[in-house]
């Protein structure tokens, strides 16, 4: 269980659905970039020095963005597919026994799910492990065909422009989220081509070339379908934001946090909040902020990467940014808190 593992991230495409100039990674749910979720996700697998991020669309932009994690950079100049993007990355790999590959537009996977999906590639020593989903509607993902429906192995992958007859009912879909063994993986990664539907040389290949090599490829479903999602349109970035801020809303009323009306307020996932504070509808809290326990944040307030004590009170309609505030202060209502001009 201690074999060396790497970690490679897709961060490369353009994301041209989105209609937008912006790296498709670099848009935000959450209070932060998608690619961000996703390092963050992995980094409780492995060390950031051991998670490479493959970059092309504008790359630079993209390193900018998160250099401050301490992750590594591979360029993929030209976007040929996600096999190609592997094949840039083989020689930063080439010294891990095992590599996980995950995709920098899938913000909500769990740190959980990656390591269920570590082990179970460990503990049923596969060349490739597929982490695999059924959602209520598999449309536009590629298909699992498994050797048994009862059995872990898998026989093939078929993207959805490829499905045959037989196979339009098949509803485990591919996640694009893979664990290998490096060495059959790169022993075989020339062996990709771009003849398919979809003209690109994608590393979903791999299931079928590994097979017929005699090596194990099995397939390791995630517990929430919702995990997998990507976002290709305004609409359903937007989506994957209030599931998960009604998540971070969620887990902190579990910590003992009242929240009125939870579907009202913006949440972002680094906000902290002790117990026993109560947060009305229709607040914002945004960036880092930090709120003591005993606390009571009232409607209309907006309060971004600040650090409240205890047992405070921000009365209704207040705007804070970049402040602290001391315990037991109480604030507002219609108050502005921001950083004062440095005197010259």
């Amino acid at each position: 269980m201690d074999a060396k593992l790497a970690v490679v991230i897709m961060a490369a495409g353009k994301g041209t659905r989105l209609k937008s100039r912006r790296p498709k990674v670099l848009h935000q749910i959450g209070g932060k970039p998608l690619l961000a979720h996703v390092i963050a996700a992995a980094s409780r697998t492995v060390a950031p020095a051991d998670i490479y991020v493959v970059v092309g669309h504008q790359a630079e932009q993209v390193q900018a963005a998160v250099a401050a994690t301490g992750v590594r950079f591979v360029e993929q100049t030209e976007q040929l597919g996600t096999g190609h993007a592997i094949q840039c990355a083989a020689a930063a790999i080439g010294g891990y026994e095992n590599l996980l590959v995950l995709s920098g537009d899938v913000p909500l996977i769990r740190p959980e799910t990656i390591e269920q999906l570590w082990q179970f590639h460990q503990a049923h020593k596969a060349a490739m492990t597929i982490l695999t989903a059924v959602p209520d509607d598999p449309t536009g993902y590629g298909r699992i065909v498994r050797k048994d429906f009862f059995l872990p192995e898998v026989e093939a992958i078929v993207e959805q422009k490829s499905l045959k007859p037989e196979q339009q009912n098949l509803c485990e879909i591919n996640s694009g989220i893979y664990a290998f063994q490096t060495g059959p993986l790169l022993a075989h990664l020339d062996q990709l081509h771009d003849r398919n539907a979809n003209k690109e040389v994608i590393l979903t290949d791999m299931a079928c070339l590994l097979r017929a090599a005699g090596k194990r490829v099995v397939a390791d479903p995630a517990a929430d379908p919702a995990e997998v999602l990507g976002a290709n349109t305004i609409a359903e970035l937007v989506a994957l934001d209030a599931t998960l801020r009604a998540a971070t809303a969620n887990r902190l009323m579990a910590a003992g946090v009242t929240i009125f009306r939870p579907e009202t307020c913006v949440i972002d996932a680094e906000v902290e909040v002790a117990p026993d504070t109560v947060i009305e509808p229709f607040v914002q809290l945004l960036g880092t902020t930090r709120i003591g326990g005993d606390c009571h944040i009232r409607s209309y307030t907006v309060i971004e990467n600040c650090a409240l004590g205890s047992n405070v009170l921000i009365r209704q309609s207040c705007v804070l940014a970049d402040s602290s505030v001391a315990d037991g202060a109480k604030i507002g209502p219609f108050a502005h808190l921001r950083p004062c001009r440095q005197l010259r």
